[in-house]
């Protein structure tokens, strides 16, 4: 099965790397982690439960909702931890799916020409394949040191599962970034809607977001709003 991926325009010459399909760890539900026995299984059970917890955080903030206020300190913590993982998915879910992805086309502003965008699309994919070897070293090696560090403090222990999550994460990006590059065929195709978007980043705010959202919808992405006013707020 293809893999559709966006090349949004979010700044006047800047470009990222934008999917919506869903990736194995979303598909299918995990059991519950307290009725696994086994660790590894366990572990990933938890990972699944965390990543569907941090994608609905993810998308009340997109849809502008409050925050939930109250509770314990333990769960101001936990949701702080929520609202950092969902960033995490957000950032890495193109490269999860590459995994085993023998076809994706890359849809592409329609006046750029089809090279530039696999060039786009490729310096991106290997500037993150760097980054995410990187930090899968670094939060794996976090994770070994902070669980038995940790093990003693009273209460859950949120720092050692949170580099825990992004060991897994990277070494996921890492996996798919490998196999977008080496083993994915990829085919482009040029999107007039697609060309909208600089444009809608420079209307007033109200009238941006209807905007993105009508180009939203007529891309069939029901998400990609608040991924570009995400991502084309932060510094270049």
């Amino acid at each position: 099965m293809s893999l559709d991926v966006f090349l949004v325009p979010v700044a006047e010459t800047r470009h990222e790397l934008y999917t919506e399909h869903e990736h194995e760890e979303d598909a299918s539900p995990a059991p519950h982690p307290d009725t696994v026995a086994a660790w590894w299984p366990r572990q990933v059970a938890r990972f699944k439960a965390t990543l569907a917890e941090a994608e609905e955080e993810r998308r009340r903030r997109d849809r502008g909702e409050p925050e939930q206020e109250g509770g314990s300190l333990w769960r101001a913590l936990w949701r702080a931890l929520m609202r950092r993982i969902a960033e995490t998915i957000a950032e890495q879910r193109l490269l999860w799916q590459l995994r085993g992805k023998a076809q994706a086309r890359l849809l592409h502003p329609e006046l750029m020409a089809p090279d530039q965008a696999l060039d786009l699309m490729r310096a991106s994919i290997s500037k993150d394949l760097a980054k995410h070897r990187l930090w899968c070293v670094i939060d794996a090696a976090l994770t070994a040191v902070l669980g038995p560090l940790l093990f003693l403090v009273p209460g859950p222990n949120f720092v050692s599962w949170y580099f825990f999550v992004r060991a897994i994460g990277h070494w996921l990006s890492l996996r798919g970034a490998t196999h977008g590059l080496k083993v994915t065929v990829w085919q482009t195709q040029p999107s007039r809607d697609l060309a909208a978007v600089r444009a809608a980043l420079a209307l007033p705010r109200a009238e941006r977001h209807a905007r993105l959202d009508a180009i939203a919808a007529a891309l069939g992405l029901k998400h990609l709003t608040g991924f570009v006013l995400r991502v084309s707020a932060r510094p270049r």
